[in-house]
């Protein structure tokens, strides 16, 4: 281990007062206090075992957390109940940590937002999904136009930073209803937007309609166009395109996700939860935590802190073995091309062994100029390209070689 900056904390919160029907997270609508309480006692626990697994790992190197994200499901289900967690988490938290919470539009209420903001919370991520009428209904939301509105200014009184998530490309949207959500978001003083393109995704209640054949996706190019009428109306006034759905206006810039995208670390605690730890090993360690909430609920006998994989023995976590040069490639290149930042190349190198032998597409995206490459080694998609990475990610990846067969590309 080098250094303990640059580590986020994620907490996954899965209760919901209802739920939304294109959801795929790690949730629950039926629920007792009983059942909140244990599910929170366990996130504290199981805090408790990675801090304490941590202590003896690293003594001269604290662990600190520059992030700390709350998501779900509704976090915003709880106000005080959170007050444990943070007496846990207050000696390991940086100085301006940014500390997120998810909140749904029906839970801004003045005493809540005192409560969260004398908790410690910095910003707030708002569940708005639509200003559009038919829309808040296709997506099964329980709030209306007006009252989304009224609850990003009630928000805004307290919070500074604060971000809304905005979902398009739901079946019978128009590009001119898109751009008045768009048009609507830009007029509320906000610092972050998140702007999701609609999927349908495992068993979810849209998924099978689809599935099905009861109900079509819009056109592939309509959604892109979609995107394309985002991309170029916030540049149009100014604001950052950090990631392929995210935008911040400039000071506003995502920290906490800003290590998903760019290969740092985070540790994630609760139902469905992932980490990656670069720390840990040549190329990080990725494991997850089993997605049954009431499993993970259930109390545990404590765990002595000789190593992480002791700690994470059992069911309710899954390491991911054989991680390797090529597994690292492909996803540091995945989220590194869908962002401003773009991927170093020779970073890469260095890190891997392999060289960069561009391929036949990789080439003409640089004289095409969808790709540039600086004196760096700073290599960027243009962003009216980010809604393909997947695409351009394989691309680049296959054009990196071992040094030793530099005829031959890597295999995905």
């Amino acid at each position: 281990m080098t250094q303990t900056s640059g580590i986020g904390l994620y907490l996954h919160i899965p209760f919901c007062d209802r739920l939304c029907h294109y959801c795929d997270f790690v949730k629950t609508a039926w629920h007792e206090p009983a059942d909140q309480m244990a599910y929170l006692r366990a996130l504290s626990d199981r805090l408790l075992e990675f801090l304490r697994f941590w202590d003896s790992y690293s003594p001269s190197l604290p662990i600190r957390f520059d992030t700390l994200f709350f998501g779900g499901g509704t976090p915003s289900v709880f106000t005080d109940a959170y007050a444990p967690l943070f007496e846990i988490l207050r000696p390991y938290l940086a100085p301006g940590a940014e500390i997120t919470l998810e909140a749904n539009p029906e839970h801004m209420q003045a005493d809540r937002l005192k409560i969260w903001r004398d908790l410690g919370f910095n910003r707030l991520s708002l569940g708005v999904q639509s200003f559009d009428a038919a829309g808040l209904s296709f997506l099964t939301r329980t709030h209306t136009a007006a009252a989304a509105l009224e609850s990003v200014q009630l928000a805004r009184e307290s919070f500074r930073n604060l971000n809304i998530d905005l979902i398009y490309a739901w079946p019978g949207q128009t590009r001119k209803s898109w751009q008045r959500d768009l048009e609507l978001a830009l007029s509320l003083d906000l610092g972050h937007l998140s702007l999701y393109s609609l999927t349908f995704e495992g068993r979810t209640p849209l998924a099978r309609r689809v599935q099905r054949g009861v109900l079509d996706p819009l056109a592939d190019e309509l959604q892109e166009q979609f995107y394309q009428d985002a991309r170029l109306m916030l540049a149009s006034k100014g604001w950052v395109h950090e990631e392929v759905s995210n935008w911040a206006k400039p000071g506003f810039e995502t920290r906490h996700n800003a290590l998903y995208w760019n290969g740092g670390s985070y540790l994630g605690i609760g139902a469905g939860a992932h980490s990656y730890l670069e720390q840990l090993g040549p190329w990080g360690l990725r494991f997850h935590q089993g997605p049954h909430w009431k499993s993970f609920a259930r109390s545990r006998p404590e765990v002595a802190p000789l190593s992480l994989q002791a700690l994470l023995a059992g069911s309710e976590y899954e390491i991911e073995q054989d991680r390797d040069a090529q597994s690292w490639l492909l996803e540091h290149v995945s989220s590194g091309l869908r962002t401003a930042r773009g991927i170093n190349l020779a970073a890469i190198c260095a890190k891997t062994g392999y060289s960069w032998a561009p391929n036949h597409v990789i080439k003409m995206a640089l004289e095409m100029g969808q790709l540039s490459l600086d004196a760096q080694h700073q290599c960027r998609l243009n962003s009216d390209e980010w809604y393909r990475e997947t695409r351009w990610a394989l691309e680049m990846a296959l054009s990196f070689v071992a040094e030793n067969s530099a005829e031959k590309p890597l295999s995905f």
